[in-house]
Formats: structure tokens, C-alpha cells, sequence
């Protein structure tokens, strides 16, 4: 956890001295202190920096005679392009660049707004902005991004990020796309932050990315190995397949986001290692519907807040996870819902708190008919209130390697059927080592329910409260 989070600190502290460097620059006249030439998209008139000769009618004009270390400055406008960036160690500042999206960001008026639906001008395959492979070290500030739908595009989606490293992506509202963000190959140390992530429903995601292409409902997707990044402090409202879905991901940090009406606040697909999930806050998981998340064979619904299939080394920490209503759906699931139930293993999931979920608080699943294959192995439930849940509290289904997992110091309480239930005690050869003839370690949880008898019991009151 300390390498990320330095990271954050760091990126936060270098994100901000530039923004606040360069809009005083550019409000002096001063601005090739900076960089070496400050585009202007539409108007010189604006801002003191801009002459007749760097002023262009396009984004994408601008960008297209932008070298590393320009800055390209968007007008309020409406701007129908789709955006390929290709060189590295470039900003592109809208409108409300430093303006956290999140907060008071409702006239229309004032914002940058890239519009990718149509035709389009500019060469980005679909995508409001394309960040090429070679386009390092890239800034996206401030802009309304929409219009990323047209699935028979390469790249459709609000902001596509090819491989590129260390994009930054900042105080941006993403809506009306396929997909908000898609990161795809090896698009390691990014910062997204402050941006709002809204109703990313429609179309469907471009062609070149197979695993989510025709799909649509995604805040942010990730395949093929983001690595080493940062999401945080952004919203994400009515994304109706995930707020994220990182499939393959390696060393990203998810903090202090919210998640409200969306399908599901997280999925972590087969490959992920070695990622944070941790301070968020989601509620009214599936409101307003559900689209399908990507599988090798056929696509499926998620069935849990956080749906969680072949990760390893996951830390699901201090989130609060409320209301999911529709039936079968959980808080946290280690899932069978992925092609082949790839186990996880080495997890840790703790102190998080899990209220009125249709189905279970917590589940680590099998395939059918029982015993089938287990999902979750060596991996650690501590600490979690769960309460209020339509079916268990904390359920480990009837399957291997549903084993050697460790269940402690949990507050389970006022779940419909029981608090705590280890199927494991039915499996071919029990008794076995674990608590009360299961594979499992229960120790210390509150609950008035369990089986079998002994994996909880009763506490005197909330002491996670």
C-alpha cells in the first residue's frame, strides 16, 4: 500500500504545481516559460498568450502541430472531433481545467465540450481523445467528453489510452460514451482523479478493444495490463455494467471514489494482481439496470458490488457498500460468473461495511452442481460489519479450493437466513482441520446464526459502528 500511495502523493503535488504554474503563465503573456508554444482552440482573444498564428478553428488542428511540451488551450464551446494525440509531454487544457468535475459543473455554458457522435473531425478512431502508444506523459484537463458510441470505430469511448504511459486524466465530466475511459495494453502509471463518470451506456465500445468491444456500460475498462496507477476521487452515477472493470491489471490503487446506480462499483476479471480497492463509498447497485460485463465465451451480468475472478494478492479494505436489490445480487463476491471460476488467492478483504444486499454480504462461490469448483483459497475476511442482507452475512460455498481461508473478528448480524455459513463441512473427506469440520479458520465473529454451529456467535452490539 505505501507504493502507491506515494505515488498518489506525488503525482497530486506535481499535478497541481503545474496546473497553477501554467494558468498563471498563460493569464501573463508568459506561457513559453513553460512550454514551447501554446495553441489556442477558438479564439486569440481569450487569453494574452495566444497570437493570430497559433490560434486554430479545431482541437484537433491544434494537436496535429503541437511538439512535446505544448499546451493546447480549449475554449467554452462545442467541439464535434474526434482526437488523436501522438506526442509526448503535452497538455490540453479546457475550459474548466483545475475545476473539479464533481463539484457545481452544470452550465453548459462555460465548459469544453468534445463530442465524438457523428462524423467527426480529427483522426482519434471513434474516440474523443485517442493517447497513442508514443504519446507519453499526456495531461487531459478539464473538458465535457461525450459521443464515444460508434462501435464500428476503432477506438470508440470517451478517452482511449493506447498503451500510452503516465496519462494523466483530470477534472473531466465523462458521459453518453460506450466506455468513459478504456485503457488497453501496457498503459501503466496513469492518474485519474476528480472527474465524474456518468451514464456510459450507450453504443459500443470500438473494435480494437476485443475483450469490451460491442459492449457498452463502463466508467472506466481496462484489459491486457494497466499497471501501477492511480483512480481516485472521482464519481461515478448510472455506468450500468461497472463503474471499473480491470481485467489483468497489475499494482492500480482505487480510493475514495463513489459509486451510486451503477451496475456494479467494481470488477476484478482473471489476471488482476497486487490491487488496491479501498475508502469508497456505493449505494443502489443495479437501480436503473444492468449491462454485461465481458467473458471469454459469452457476456454476463455482474452479481456483487465487487465482483472478483482470478485476482491475486487483492486488498479490499475500509469500503462502504449499501442496497443492491435486485435478487441473487451480493456486496462482495469471489464469483463464479467468469469463464472457467479462475480461484483467487492471497486476498484480503477487511473492514469494510455491507448492508441490504439482495443476496449475500460476502461469498466466496462454486461452480454448480456441488461440491464444484471453489473461488477463493489462503485469502482473508476480518473485520467487516455485514449486516441486513437478504441471504447470509459471510457464506463460503460447498467447493474446493473454497480452502485454508482465514474468517476473523467479523460483526455479522440481522442477516435473513444466517450470519455465518461454511459449506465447506459437506465436501468429500469432513471433518476436516478447519472451525467446526470445515476448511476454514472462523475465529472471534458476532453472529446469532451459523452453519455449522460455531463459526459465529452472538456479540453485544455493533462494535464497528
Amino acid at each position: 500500500m505505501n507504493g502507491p500511495s506515494v505515488m498518489l502523493n506525488d503525482r497530486k503535488r506535481f499535478v497541481c504545481a503545474v496546473a497553477m504554474t501554467a494558468v498563471f503563465l498563460l493569464l501573463a503573456g508568459g506561457a513559453n516559460a513553460l512550454a514551447n508554444t501554446v495553441w489556442c482552440v477558438p479564439t486569440a482573444s481569450l487569453n494574452p498568450a495566444c497570437t493570430a498564428l497559433t490560434t486554430k478553428p479545431h482541437i484537433q488542428d491544434a494537436v496535429s502541430l503541437a511538439a512535446p511540451q505544448d499546451v493546447i488551450v480549449v475554449g467554452p464551446g462545442y467541439y464535434n472531433e474526434t482526437v488523436a494525440i501522438t506526442v509526448p509531454y503535452f497538455t490540453i487544457m479546457g475550459a474548466q481545467a483545475g475545476k473539479d468535475a464533481r463539484d457545481d459543473r452544470h452550465d453548459t455554458s462555460k465548459e469544453s465540450i468534445v463530442d465524438a457522435s457523428g462524423s467527426p473531425t480529427g483522426s482519434g478512431g471513434g474516440a474523443a481523445f485517442l493517447v497513442g502508444s508514443g504519446a507519453s506523459n499526456v495531461i487531459i484537463d478539464g473538458f465535457t467528453i461525450e459521443g464515444g458510441t460508434n462501435g464500428a470505430t476503432a477506438y470508440a469511448s470517451g478517452i482511449f489510452v493506447k498503451g500510452a504511459q503516465s496519462t494523466q486524466i483530470l477534472n473531466n465530466i465523462i458521459r453518453n460514451n460506450a466506455v468513459g475511459v478504456d485503457f488497453f495494453g501496457a498503459a501503466s502509471n496513469a492518474l485519474v482523479e476528480y472527474n465524474l463518470f456518468q451514464a456510459n451506456n450507450k453504443g459500443a465500445a470500438g473494435s480494437t478493444d476485443t475483450n469490451f468491444a460491442g459492449m457498452a456500460g463502463f466508467g472506466i475498462a481496462e484489459y491486457a495490463g494497466i499497471g501501477q496507477s492511480v483512480i481516485t476521487e472521482n464519481e461515478f452515477k448510472g455506468n450500468w455494467a461497472a463503474a471499473v472493470a480491470l481485467y489483468a491489471a497489475s499494482f492500480v490503487e482505487v480510493t475514495k471514489n463513489t459509486s451510486k446506480n451503477d451496475g456494479s462499483f467494481a470488477v476484478f476479471g482473471p489476471g488482476t494482481f497486487s490491487c488496491f480497492f479501498s475508502h469508497n463509498q456505493g449505494q443502489d447497485f443495479g437501480a436503473q439496470g444492468f449491462l454485461p460485463i465481458p467473458q471469454t465465451t459469452s457476456p454476463v451480468h455482474a452479481d456483487a458490488a465487487i465482483d472478483i475472478g482470478g485476482s491475486v494478492q487483492l486488498h479490499i479494505n475500509d469500503n462502504d457498500l449499501e442496497e443492491g436489490k435486485t435478487p441473487g445480487y451480493n456486496g462482495i463476491a469471489f464469483s463464479s460468473i467468469f469463464t472457467g471460476t479462475p480461484v483467487s488467492v492471497h486476498c484480503q478483504v477487511s473492514n469494510n461495511r455491507i448492508k441490504r444486499f439482495a443476496a449475500n454480504g460476502i461469498v466466496a462461490e462454486t461452480t454448480t452442481p456441488l461440491p464444484g469448483t471453489g473461488t477463493l483459497v489462503e485469502s482473508s475476511i476480518s473485520g467487516n460489519d455485514v449486516e441486513d442482507n437478504g441471504n447470509d452475512g459471510i457464506l463460503i460455498e460447498e467447493g474446493a479450493p473454497n480452502l485454508f481461508n482465514s474468517l476473523v473478528d467479523n460483526e455479522t448480524e440481522g442477516n435473513h437466513t444466517n450470519d455465518c455459513e461454511d459449506d465447506t463441512h459437506l465436501l468429500p473427506g469432513a471433518p476436516f482441520f478447519g472451525t467446526a469440520g470445515t476448511y476454514n479458520t472462523w475465529f472471534n465473529n458476532i453472529g446469532r446464526l451459523s452453519v455449522p454451529a460455531g463459526l459465529c456467535a452472538p456479540g453485544s452490539g455493533h462494535h464497528h459502528d
